[in-house]
């Protein structure tokens, strides 16, 4: 009844794309953290792999583990570092940990001490982002503590853009503070690694590409802007979402639809009912007119509010419309296409919350 859909080949499409842009020998890491941006984890690192992919970033030691055993080989990033608990767990799995902060640290290499092979870490600057990461002019210092460790070894720097969709010249002015950071850990770590680009800074082009880039978004076909000056790379959206209608009577005008009967009708009408809502990711602020969706490749708005499982909506202007009709949530339907962009600039959030929201709770169904 409701389903997520993805296809196989516009992740292949959009992965081939981004690599296709690289300079030099950098690679793509592929970001898949949030259950894939609700793709699936363990699919699309199975499909990544398939196509070429060795680097991949996940936010757990959990996820790093999941993927192991699912077979996923290749480099396994742990964005969000870990516990000094899980040290024995991310040698055992070869885990990769971001290395981010003063206490971290003491813990990772108290705990690593005791493992019977150094655990290779990523040190993570903060060139600017303002949320986890070494204050850049320690960065030589907290170098020279990793080279004296024992028990970890230093494999690459890492740093994280806040505004690369939207403001070049600081982008510029960090990707060259990261740069420092980069020549001073490389005076006392030759052959570290450097990585700092996310979907945004892959699109803006090679002097952010460094070693390793780490696109999301974008290889899941959405771009970090509606701006048109990102299209210049062909990216598929991989998600859509579909429902059925459950039902469709006639109302009279006046009708008070849904709670609280935030809506009326405002002549006679037919109304649809879809069996999904808030919990499988349609969210409530699409209530009132807010969101719409397709039905026989017209738009139907939604009327009243979005309930925990079900939403109605307006088909009067929809010849035909009638149960059992397939109702796109997201994506195309004839000669339309709702894109999560759109549906994020209805909830007022953006598309990265969109594919979480809708990807995690309905049925995924896999093609191509």
């Amino acid at each position: 009844m409701n389903s997520v859909r993805i296809d196989r080949q516009a992740i292949r499409r959009n992965y081939q794309a981004l690599a296709a842009q690289l300079g030099g020998q950098a690679q793509v890491m592929a970001v898949i953290k949030a259950d894939g941006y609700g793709h699936g984890m363990v699919e699309m690192a199975t499909i990544l792999q398939g196509v070429g992919a060795s680097h991949f970033a996940v936010a757990t030691v959990e996820q790093g583990v999941l993927l192991r055993q699912a077979g996923i080989r290749g480099r396994l990033v742990v964005l969000l570092g870990g516990l000094a608990a899980e040290i024995s767990a991310m040698q055992s799995y070869a885990l990769e940990p971001a290395l981010f902060d003063a206490d971290q640290f003491a813990q990772f290499s108290a705990a690593a001490a005791r493992l019977p092979a150094p655990l290779p870490v990523h040190l993570k600057v903060d060139c600017g982002m303002g949320r986890l990461g070494f204050n850049p002019a320690e960065v030589g210092a907290w170098s020279e503590k990793l080279r004296a460790a024992r028990g970890l070894e230093l494999v690459a720097l890492m740093s994280h853009f806040p505004s690369a969709d939207g403001d070049l010249e600081l982008t510029r002015r960090q990707n060259e503070v990261f740069g420092r950071c980069l020549a001073t850990v490389r005076s006392h770590h030759a052959g570290v690694k450097a990585h700092i680009a996310n979907s945004a800074a892959t699109l803006l082009g090679r002097e952010f590409h460094w070693d390793l880039v780490r696109p999301g978004l974008a290889l899941y076909g959405c771009y970090p802007s509606p701006d048109p000056q990102w299209r210049h790379t062909p990216l598929v959206p991989a998600m859509s979402v579909a429902t059925t209608l459950v039902q469709v009577e006639a109302a009279p005008a006046h009708k008070g639809v849904s709670y609280g009967h935030l809506d009326r009708t405002s002549r006679p009408s037919r109304l649809g009912v879809l069996p999904l809502g808030y919990a499988e990711g349609f969210s409530r602020r699409l209530s009132g007119g807010v969101g719409q969706v397709l039905i026989r490749g017209q738009r139907a708005p939604v009327m009243g509010r979005v309930c925990m499982n079900v939403t109605v909506v307006d088909v009067t202007d929809i010849p035909g419309a009638c149960r059992g009709d397939e109702v796109i949530i997201m994506g195309q339907q004839g000669n339309d296409q709702i894109r999560a962009e759109e549906i994020a600039a209805w909830m007022g959030t953006i598309n990265y919350e969109v594919l979480c929201l809708l990807g995690k709770s309905m049925p995924r169904h896999y093609f191509n």
